[in-house]
């Protein structure tokens, strides 16, 4: 009976332990990732729309609000390493311009589901570190792109050269696997130069990934300015499992 008596009592701290936890905020049915997604999505079409130069833009913000009982957004404000006390983090400040257009992007989306405890609305404070976007921002902002048959290199050279590179018996049988990073060149001409193998996990891989980029001499367009070729750096990422 002592036991009973026990275990009953534990059970019920546990239970109201249970009640008095609070429930975050909802975003779009969606915890704070998809607020995130949305958010960054916004900036970015906005710096497109407004040809905010992507050179003023800062790849990385901080932030902190508090979504209040209602799910209206409260006390927004930018953190970075300047900042005192709670607010202080390792993050470099964002540009003047990006804050603008972050705090716009803001401003077109929706509210929050508030947070609740013991089943009635409470406020909740978010602390997040975002990523802009800002090398698909200058790349979409350029009159005249790198291509590659007529494409974003990113879908259509990836495709190319996956189905050319030949991960066969001589890595997988050693167990060569993981990131080729190579950086190469598309000069005005169309042409390729190799730059560097930024990461490899085997000398003899990187190669064979070399080989098929220069295999892909002749169906880029390079990047122009007001019309003129320009010297373009591309960097290639495959993953080898």
């Amino acid at each position: 009976m002592k036991r009973t008596a026990i275990l009953l009592a534990a059970l019920a701290l546990w239970c109201g332990a249970a009640a008095q936890q609070t429930q975050p905020p909802r975003f779009q049915g969606a915890d704070a990732k998809r607020f995130m997604a949305r958010l960054m999505g916004e900036a970015e079409k906005l710096a497109i729309e407004k040809q905010i130069p992507a050179s003023e833009l800062s790849p990385q913000v901080v932030v902190a609000f508090t979504v209040d009982t209602a799910g209206r957004v409260d006390g927004w404000r930018f953190l970075d390493n300047t900042c005192q006390g709670r607010d202080k983090c390792d993050a470099e400040p964002a540009t003047e311009r990006t804050k603008q257009l972050v705090t716009e992007a803001l401003g077109h989306l929706e509210a929050w589901t508030p947070a609740r405890k013991d089943g009635l609305p409470v406020s909740y404070t978010w602390r997040l570190t975002m990523r802009l976007p800002v090398e698909k921002i200058a790349k979409r902002q350029e009159a005249d792109p790198l291509l590659f048959m007529g494409g974003d290199p990113d879908e259509t050279f990836h495709a190319w050269a996956r189905v050319r590179l030949r991960y066969d018996e001589r890595f997988a049988a050693r167990g060569v696997a993981g990131l080729v990073h190579v950086r190469f060149y598309i000069e005005p001409d169309g042409k390729v130069t190799i730059g560097e193998v930024l990461s490899s996990p085997d000398e003899k891989l990187a190669r064979e990934v070399i080989r098929v980029i220069r295999a892909s001499k002749g169906h880029w367009v390079p990047r122009r300015v007001r019309g003129v070729p320009q010297r373009t750096a591309y960097e290639y990422r495959i993953n080898f499992t």
